[in-house]
């Protein structure tokens, strides 16, 4: 459209052009706006870049701080990835510094003598040929179990799918050894020389006394049972920002249960003794559910249990079982306590109970 201005007032000129000054003013604020938004988005970015920058570094050096350095048996731990599963394992196994490994009879006891500079497997001796500590390791198949003396007279039961790696000398101040798997402690009383059972999740620190760890990888807890004495568990719980400590100290009587996926310990009173039954030979169980029951049997022989559909897995038992590899025992004992039909594949190692 075309504007005559020769046909309109003087008025109306004025009023027109009034219009468009004000049009234009606003064509600018509209674009003045638009750059501001701009620079406020750059500024937006930049500071988001920064402060994630920032968060990272902080963080890095959070963890950095907040961690404590590893140990060389934690070094050597985290390099020796072989332990962190023993399913395919066939036989017990001591393995030296210098990866020679040792075939264990089940009967045998591993022991060490007060220098480290032999070992005694059963009857046969082995000289280790050190003149200084080094770590030796010990692995165990599902379905086995044996016993270790340890230079300091600490008496080491370990069970079944375990790994134990330990120094043949205490040098230093203190006293560790780093667990894959179940063990029970008897440790040798040494005031100036603490001990320590090191797992992937959590320390226990002790003087002297009787327990049991439980810490095997696929489990979603790891559990410490204490039988005699006094211990300590330290559990690192590790967050975004920081990372918290835990600590408990257990009398006799006591279980402590960290939650790997919860990150959450608890203490409570339990039936101690029976935990520790599996290293006199024996799986004892007071009021346990059948789930459970079969749960820790399953784990033990590394069997899988077919469960018919009319299995109350929730009722309770008490009893035990001879710790052997004869599945055909195993059914008969576990008929005869919950009353249930059980067939033994053994080609396919499975246990139907209905």
């Amino acid at each position: 459209m075309q504007i005559n201005f020769n046909k309109i007032s003087n008025d109306e000129k004025d009023s027109l052009k009034n219009q468009i000054r004000l049009g234009l003013i606003e064509l600018a604020e509209e674009e003045s706006k638009r750059r501001k938004k701009k620079r406020l988005l750059a500024y937006s970015v930049a500071a988001s870049v920064a402060l994630l920058v920032s968060l990272s570094v902080f963080i890095n050096r959070n963890n950095t701080v907040g961690s404590k350095p590893q140990t060389a048996l934690e070094q050597f731990a985290a390099s020796n990835t072989s332990t962190d599963s023993n399913i395919d394992l066939e036989e017990i196994s001591l393995v030296l510094q210098d990866k020679q490994t040792i075939a264990v009879q089940d009967s045998a006891v591993i022991s060490y003598g007060k220098n480290g500079k032999k070992v005694t497997v059963g009857k046969q001796a082995i000289n280790t040929n050190s003149s200084v500590a080094a770590f030796n390791t010990v692995r165990v198949p599902y379905g086995k179990r044996t016993q270790i003396v340890l230079t300091d007279g600490t008496r080491v039961w370990l069970n079944s799918g375990s790994s134990l790696i330990y120094p043949t000398q205490f040098d230093g101040s203190i006293r560790e050894v780093y667990l894959t798997g179940e063990a029970a402690f008897a440790v040798a009383h040494d005031k100036t020389k603490p001990f320590f059972v090191k797992t992937k999740e959590c320390n226990v620190r002790v003087l002297g006394t009787v327990f049991n760890v439980s810490s095997y990888p696929e489990d979603k807890n790891v559990q410490t049972a204490l039988l005699e004495g006094k211990v300590r568990i330290t559990y690192a719980k590790k967050g975004i920002l920081s990372n918290q400590e835990i600590q408990e100290d257990l009398t006799p009587g006591m279980i402590a249960t960290i939650n790997k996926d919860k990150k959450q310990l608890k203490v409570e009173r339990k039936d101690v003794a029976s935990i520790l039954s599996w290293r006199e030979g024996y799986f004892t169980f007071k009021s346990q559910s059948l789930g459970t029951i079969l749960n820790k049997l399953s784990k033990y022989y590394k069997i899988e249990f077919i469960k018919g559909s009319n299995l109350n897995l929730e009722t309770s038992y008490s009893g035990s079982f001879a710790l052997n590899e004869n599945l055909n025992s195993l059914a008969a004992a576990l008929s005869s306590i919950t009353n249930n039909n059980c067939t033994v594949n053994a080609n396919q190692r499975t246990i139907t109970i209905k």
